[in-house]
């Protein structure tokens, strides 16, 4: 059977359209009976944690991701309902699934590692066989198809976004905010860049600050709830320490936001979106700082992983699912930013910004069919 999986390979948490989960794991060979996602692959096992690991710019420098890629295939399989239905209830081996493999990377980063990348999963040409909780999984690579991040959760919101003429777009992660702006929904390549100020950062500067008090480091999930406000949560720590987090998270996002403007990126005149799981957890500081006059919010950490399956969905003449998706990337996206990322992902998506949009009417379907030579 064949099965189309989008994965978003974040320096934080991974995520697919279903599914979410930590970006980093250890190896062990005593793999507990019970709790925890357990994988075994080859003659290594491996257990998911919350540590956070080195950032790598270059995710083809270590197995790392591709552990991590196994991890979400698995997960994402097992939140398939059609597959669910007609194979998991009856057997711990799974059939052979073919895999179209659709992944991201930073737009600043898409032209030096997008072939690397592809070629990081396409080389393995054999059936891979892992074992994800207790479960035996064989797929095979059919293809892999590269995206930029960022402008494919922008796609997810086209309908809100379509009829502005310049967006700012910032994605805040785990260590990295990429910024980038569109000019009528086409890359401005001279407006794009990645600040690392992401929220691991922000963690990191209120744990310094609570050890210069005197107190023990807190957890980060501890920190993110006292972050969101969870009464619960704020009930069970002092005040000094709830303003210690509170204060140093508005600092941080003052900083980011004036980083971001000293960049040339207008915050007061232009629509700006925010997006990833950093967006989320800092959208009321965002909202409370007042610099950002025309604020968008695309409140879905697996918007970039839906991206990419509408993307593919509508190179490849099916586009009338789009909604299946929970989006709708409207009809008439510009044929130069991507129209050549399908298929063969060696062939890159056009980020050429001065190409004109001839006939903004066009259907993308139409579009990426011209470009494609179909």
């Amino acid at each position: 059977m064949k099965k189309v999986i989008a994965i978003d390979h974040g320096n934080k948490l991974m995520k697919g359209i279903k599914t979410v989960f930590p970006a980093s794991f250890v190896e062990s060979n005593y793999l507990p009976t019970i709790g925890g996602d357990h994988l075994r692959f080859g003659d290594k096992s491996y257990i998911l944690t919350d540590e956070s690991l080195p950032v790598l710019n270059n995710k083809t420098n270590c197995e790392r991701y591709f552990i991590l890629s196994l991890y979400a295939i698995g997960k994402e399989l097992e939140n398939d309902g059609e597959f669910v239905k007609r194979y998991l209830p009856h057997s711990t081996h799974a059939p052979h699934v073919n895999v179209e493999l659709l992944v991201g990377l930073p737009l600043q980063h898409y032209e030096t590692f997008r072939v690397d990348f592809a070629k990081y999963f396409k080389k393995r040409i054999d059936v891979i066989s892992f074992e994800l909780n207790g479960r035996v999984y064989a797929i095979q690579f059919d293809g892999v198809h590269v995206y930029p991040q960022a402008y494919a959760a922008a796609i997810t919101a086209y309908d809100r976004l379509v009829d502005s003429r310049v967006l700012n777009i910032v994605d805040i992660g785990g260590f990295t905010i990429d910024c980038l702006q569109l000019n009528k929904f086409k890359p401005n390549m001279n407006l794009c860049t990645s600040l690392y100020r992401g929220v691991n950062t922000l963690f990191q500067s209120i744990n310094e600050q609570i050890r210069s008090m005197g107190y023990r480091d807190i957890s980060e999930n501890i920190i993110e709830e006292i972050i969101k406000g969870d009464p619960a949560v704020l009930s069970e720590y002092s005040q000094k320490r709830i303003d210690v987090i509170t204060s140093v998270t508005l600092a941080h996002v003052n900083r980011i936001l004036a980083e971001i403007e000293q960049k040339n990126f207008d915050l007061e005149e232009d629509k700006t979106v925010f997006m990833g799981g950093g967006s989320i957890l800092l959208k009321d500081y965002i909202l409370q700082t007042g610099k950002v006059k025309k604020p968008i919010f695309i409140d879905d950490v697996n918007a970039n992983a839906k991206g990419y399956r509408l993307l593919y969905d509508m190179q490849n003449g099916n586009g009338d699912n789009r909604r299946n998706h929970q989006a709708d990337a409207g009809s008439d996206l510009d044929e130069s930013v991507y129209g050549n990322a399908g298929g063969d992902s060696t062939n890159p998506i056009n980020l050429d910004n001065s190409t004109p949009q001839e006939h903004p009417s066009h259907s993308v379907r139409h579009n990426l069919r011209h470009n494609q030579g179909t």
